[in-house]
């Protein structure tokens, strides 16, 4: 009953996971999207600081209420999504592909202009959804999955959601995330007391840092975030490995190793955790709905948990194993393979700061796009508003210049 019940869990959880960035991006104000959505997937350190100290506190237990009441509080996030459901709004960009364009501007009207339908804003951001979305009917050839292979910008977003999805799991983060007992017990801290509290730790150091990353992303590029994370963890990765076969020898050759080395690599646990928050926990949700159209955006995020749940299931197996046979050699592996990480990163991503959901296509599929767009809303609003994409964002105010 427990693994049915885990199943069902992973079920519910496979619909949530897809909808709820795709909404919360549709909804929130232009200049706000990333950092709510970063905010977003940062906060399962929320879900695992709740997880790592109940079981802190329960582990002391003996019966079997010590599991028992970590599984019972899973239920928690439900209950309260199950009560505040009723009081969401749908999609604008969901409800102009239906037709129901006044909704859509009532709500935009809402949520984005003070409740003042004169305001700008509105026409403008309701005249980006249609004018994208005629676009991206009249270009598909297909609403399936075989889109992403029937253009080459289409084929780009494929790669960049096959790496953004594999990336986030295969930096070394599942390492520590699912193994770091494993990781305590092989520099010397084995107390069961010890290793929950460390967990514990961790969970809030995790939710300080991604969370104050989150609000940073409207600040620097995404390329200059995500090569900074991802060029911070090869280092920490580097030192960590360097530091580990310091201590296993000395393990081998007196029977223990250095205290001090021990606390140098919890020190590099934390540090590397830092700098994987700089991009990877923030920006990886937040990324790849920057890079998809409308049309595609369910199937995107839909393909982006296939990539991830694959990679976990290698952290699974391989990992335990690898640490058990090879030891501090198998740092090695994240070694090499984060400084792949850093060329494909490098080469492959496209930025997408400073740009609406519309505009951002036009990033991939080409300049004709932005314009196309572009030249819609000023044919609608008779020239007096025009977007005005600059890296510096104003957070009371998108960009709009009224002639």
């Amino acid at each position: 009953m427990f693994i049915a019940a885990r199943g069902i869990i992973g079920f519910g959880l496979g619909f949530n996971i897809t909808a709820a960035p795709i909404l919360i991006m549709e909804l929130a104000f232009p200049t706000q999207k990333a950092p709510m959505v970063s905010i977003y997937n940062s906060l399962w350190s929320l879900g695992a600081i709740v997880a790592a100290w109940t079981t802190y506190g329960t582990f002391r237990i003996m019966s079997n209420w010590a599991w028992r009441i970590p599984s019972i509080l899973q239920a928690l996030s439900s209950v309260i999504q199950i009560i505040c459901f009723w009081w969401i709004v749908e999609s604008p960009r969901w409800l102009v592909s239906k037709d129901r364009c006044d909704e859509a501007q009532a709500i935009i009207t809402r949520y984005h202009a003070n409740s003042n339908p004169h305001d700008p804003i509105v026409l403008v951001e309701l005249e980006e959804i249609k004018e994208a979305l005629r676009l991206e009917k009249e270009s598909s050839k297909t609403s399936s999955y075989v889109a992403f292979f029937n253009a080459r910008g289409n084929m780009l977003r494929f790669f960049i959601i096959l790496a953004v999805g594999f990336f986030s799991q295969w930096s070394g983060n599942g390492l520590i995330s699912y193994y770091l007992t494993l990781i305590l017990d092989s520099i010397g801290i084995t107390s069961q007391e010890t290793q929950t509290l460390v967990n514990g730790i961790l969970t809030i150091w995790n939710l300080v840092t991604s969370i104050g990353f989150s609000l940073l992303v409207n600040r620097f590029r995404r390329r200059t975030m995500f090569l900074t994370s991802t060029a911070c963890m090869l280092v920490c990765f580097i030192v960590w490995t360097a530091l580990q076969s310091t201590f296993e020898k000395q393990v081998d050759k007196s029977g223990s190793g250095s205290p001090a080395v021990g606390r140098a690599i919890l020190a590099l646990i934390f540090l590397y955790n830092a700098c994987f928050n700089i991009a990877w926990a923030p920006l990886q949700v937040t990324y790849v709905v920057e890079i998809l159209p409308y049309t595609m955006r369910a199937r995107g995020l839909v393909l982006y948990n296939l990539f991830v749940s694959l990679a976990l299931i290698f952290n699974q197996y391989a990992n335990p194993i690898a640490l058990e046979a090879i030891k501090w050699k198998y740092y090695i592996v994240y070694d090499v393979w984060l400084l792949v990480e850093l060329v494909i990163v490098y080469f492959l991503f496209v930025e997408t700061s400073g740009s609406s959901l519309e505009e951002m296509a036009a990033i991939i599929d080409g300049e004709e796009v932005r314009d196309t767009i572009i030249e819609a809303v000023a044919r609608v609003t008779d020239g007096k508003a025009t977007h005005q994409r600059e890296d510096v964002m104003d957070d009371k105010k998108p960009h709009v210049i009224i002639a």
